[in-house]
């Protein structure tokens, strides 16, 4: 069985690809460099100084068609083959490494060499950035698998610094993703990326190449490249990319325009970062340290219509890169987007008074579950559901409750912050509304002492997970429930002391939001000092 006919992608360079027209049919098929007669020289002694061999200067002379090899004159131009010039290795280097990567089968560092044959694997949210001898900038996306093929210089005279030779290089993908920003430097022959399927070989461009299914992919952002795939030649220009496999006629095809982030929020207080672009197209979201994206931590791929969700990202500021797939599974242009989340110390969950409560004025008890992370914490209450207006602030309050003293009826919305002990301040939890009414004939009342009520903010479409322990373990569980509000109404646990309370949301189409932060419950000995948690749930019957 013949082998397949593998595509070939080669940008459109007249410094190096321009040449086949000029020289000899005998020629025209492998890699040369020009070069430029120097007073003195002769083939013998370029044989000696620059060829791999004394003895191959006769080919060159055959090659260039000399018709007296004893005679070249200054100013000359040789066409010199590649494989009969000395080369000298030209190490890459890691220049940024986040999460895990392998280099060689070791941890890899910044600074680290990377020889020919040398491979790197990037692990899930993680990424690394090679620079090549030559200045290009190589970096592989989380679970990504690469290897450097090649990487030389070639000399054409011997008293050149290794450093000014030119350069060749190629860079093998295996699986994964592969953003290459080429250096528009002359090179012994264009920058190379090889994947099981496809060669790719430019000159001072920006693109990707990607590999997975058994398919290559190539998209180009800047330059354009020629795509030889069998007998038939594409060019691909900026903005334009194609599928390549063997024994499919590859065609253009646009990329999708960058998604508009116009609408996203820049700065996010909730643990899971959300957000949807308008339009229906499956998208791919990266998240990086940096604005250059050397440092990638996320790099994730989301349905047709389907909501961002990042979890798991830790306080501070983010980048965000959005591009569109196309049915081709093409990758558009990037949209950037800087991002703050700002989500911890998380806000306590609200006790009382319960959410759309209703209270008699007088004193009024807020009690809250205590966040284990948190020192203190800041409350605020206006009858402005979007505080911006007669907000009534209460810092550096300690514990699980404070009493006021509310004398006006209406509705009231209250909202908690953490505050940690270096003085961090957390964000502000969701509006917790109440109704304040006007003292009625006290009414006859009855505690039996037996129910503990929990609330907390959350979607209405949302399921609850809750656990109750008397340990932040939760190794030791007393109680665990599944609800359909952001309320759980649990049975008096029958030992007094302290107790552990944390929940989280399922959503409809099943994704599992990361636990809340613990809450601590004291629950005293004597269940009738529970009045002021209690009272306000009794007014609310």
């Amino acid at each position: 069985m013949k082998p397949l006919a593998r595509p070939l992608i080669r940008a459109l360079a007249v410094g190096w690809l321009g040449l086949a027209g000029l020289l000899p049919a005998s020629m025209a098929a492998e890699a040369v460099l020009p070069y430029t007669v120097q007073a003195h020289d002769t083939l013998i002694g370029l044989g000696r100084d620059v060829l791999v061999s004394p003895q191959a200067w006769p080919e060159v002379a055959r090659l260039n068609r000399l018709p007296d090899p004893n005679l070249i004159r200054t100013g000359q131009v040789l066409q010199m083959p590649l494989r009969l010039l000395r080369s000298a290795q030209a190490p890459a280097r890691i220049d940024a490494v986040e999460g895990t990567v392998r280099l060689a089968g070791r941890a890899a560092r910044v600074g680290d060499p990377v020889q020919p044959g040398d491979a790197l694997d990037v692990a899930a949210n993680s990424s690394a950035v090679l620079i090549l001898a030559d200045g290009s900038r190589l970096q592989l996306a989380p679970l990504s698998q690469g290897e450097l093929s090649e990487s030389r210089r070639y000399l054409l005279r011997a008293s050149r610094p290794e450093d000014e030779g030119l350069f060749a290089g190629t860079m093998r993908l295996l699986r994964g993703t592969l953003e290459v920003l080429a250096t528009q430097l002359q090179r012994a022959k264009p920058l190379e990326v090889t994947t099981p399927t496809a060669v790719i070989g430019v000159r001072g461009t920006e693109y990707r190449v990607r590999h997975e299914d058994e398919r290559s992919v190539a998209e180009v952002l800047e330059g354009r490249v020629q795509a030889d795939v069998g007998s038939t030649a594409l060019l691909l220009e900026a903005g334009f990319g194609s599928t390549l496999q063997p024994g499919r006629v590859a065609a253009p095809v646009a990329l999708p325009p960058a998604p508009d982030l116009s609408a996203v929020p820049t700065v996010f207080e909730r643990p899971v970062l959300r957000f949807k672009p308008p339009g229906t197209d499956p998208l791919r979201v990266q998240v990086a340290a940096d604005a250059g994206f050397s440092r990638i931590v996320r790099d994730e791929r989301f349905a047709a219509g389907a909501e961002v969700r990042l979890a798991g990202l830790a306080d501070g500021d983010w980048h965000l890169r959005v591009r569109r797939i196309n049915e081709q599974g093409l990758e558009g242009r990037n949209a950037q987007l800087k991002v703050r989340l700002h989500a911890r110390p998380e806000p306590p969950a609200a006790v009382s008074p319960v959410r759309n409560g209703k209270l008699s004025v007088g004193e009024v008890t807020l009690g809250w579950a205590e966040n284990t992370e948190a020192a203190r914490y800041r409350i605020e209450i206006s009858r402005d559901p979007a505080f911006a207006s007669g907000v009534q602030r209460l810092n550096d309050r300690t514990g699980a409750r404070t009493t006021l003293t509310l004398t006006e009826p209406g509705t009231l919305h209250w909202r908690l912050a953490s505050v940690l002990s270096d003085g961090r301040v957390g964000p502000w939890g969701d509006a917790q509304p109440f109704e304040l009414r006007a003292l009625p004939t006290p009414p006859s009342l009855a505690l039996d002492g037996h129910g503990l009520t929990l609330a907390w903010s959350g979607r209405a479409e949302d399921r609850q997970q809750v656990q109750l322990a008397r340990d932040p373990a939760f190794t030791a569980l007393v109680a665990e429930a599944e609800t359909t509000e952001p309320r759980w109404q649990a049975q008096r646990p029958e030992l007094p002391g302290t107790y552990y309370f944390r929940y989280r949301s399922v959503e409809p189409d099943g994704f599992t939001t990361p636990w809340s932060s613990t809450q601590k419950i004291e629950l005293p000995r004597d269940w009738s000092g529970a009045w002021g948690l209690l009272l306000p749930l009794l007014f609310a019957l």
